[in-house]
């Protein structure tokens, strides 16, 4: 079981980090040259309070003295571009700080398995941002999906919301639901995000898995 650590101003954690991880670390903000962890022995929750210093900076300075470590943003005042920023500089995950223990919980087993949690609207963003920058498709996976399968496979690599699919295929959410289930077990993925990795050709490197979210 890895060691959980929280990076805070506060002089205490919170109630519901302590629920959530009774036998959890506090420290404060890191000085340079401290290490936290050994390498890949702890999920760090580095907690922010939306001011400087710029929590993007924050994960890059705990990624270099908890190498191999998952970080955890805990934001007062989430927002997708600072999810964005701290995905970008290495965190993988991010949520509100007052999140509930089972959602803390969660998140760490979703981090420690390798995946990376964010929000559903971020998620949006981040398959759109691929889509943006994919010069071709990946089609040969898609071979393995029904017509319907595949075009809702598309339209997810695409950026599109189930809301969005439903209306464009003028079908139930409900049923673009059980179609997107459909292609993930044949695919071999779990997620959307793996999805749009898949199909855009964007290299598994560049993002870990988020939490399923279909």
């Amino acid at each position: 079981m890895k060691q959980h650590i929280f990076l805070t101003r506060r002089s205490e954690t919170l109630p519901t980090w302590n629920a959530a991880f009774p036998g959890a670390s506090l420290l404060p903000y890191p000085a340079s040259g401290s290490q936290l962890a050994r390498p890949g022995e702890a999920v760090i929750w580095l907690h922010v309070a939306g001011d400087k210093p710029d929590p993007a900076l924050l994960v890059q300075e705990v990624a270099g003295l908890a190498p191999g470590c998952c970080i955890v943003v805990l934001s007062n005042v989430p927002s997708d571009e600072e999810g964005l920023a701290v995905l970008e500089a290495g965190a993988v995950g991010y949520t509100n700080a007052l999140a509930v223990p089972e959602v803390l919980r969660q998140i760490a087993s979703v981090v420690e398995n390798g995946g990376l949690w964010v929000g559903p609207n971020l998620l949006q963003r981040l398959i759109a941002g691929m889509a943006t920058r994919s010069t071709q498709v990946n089609s040969s996976h898609l071979d393995k999906l029904s017509a319907r399968e595949k075009e809702v496979a598309l339209a997810v690599a695409g950026g599109a919301s189930n809301k969005e699919i439903a209306r464009r295929l003028e079908i139930s959410e409900r049923t673009v639901k059980a179609h997107l289930t459909a292609a993930f077990e044949r695919l071999g993925v779990r997620d959307r995000l793996q999805l749009s990795l898949l199909i855009n050709g964007t290299p598994q490197a560049s993002s870990a898995p988020p939490q399923t979210l279909h």
